[in-house]
């Protein structure tokens, strides 16, 4: 099971250096493509949980002048 990010940078906003550090730190790893990071979920996600994850992303990534599109394929 994955969940995809892709995100959309804001000139006035954080360095891609930055947030890439910060999803990383999250445990995205980068990918190339259409999206710009997963995350590979050891056992199959509760939606709770994928939930959980992605509230924690939009909580660290506030005030960084992202958008983001978020795709969980079990």
């Amino acid at each position: 099971m994955r969940t995809y990010v892709r995100v959309i940078f804001n000139s006035e906003g954080a360095d891609p250096q930055e947030v890439t550090r910060v999803m990383r730190d999250l445990g995205f790893e980068e990918s190339m493509g259409m999206h710009d990071f997963v995350y590979k979920w050891k056992n199959r996600a509760s939606i709770e949980e994928v939930l959980g994850l992605i509230s924690t992303m939009h909580a660290r990534i506030k005030g960084l002048h992202l958008n983001y599109e978020v795709t969980t394929i079990a």
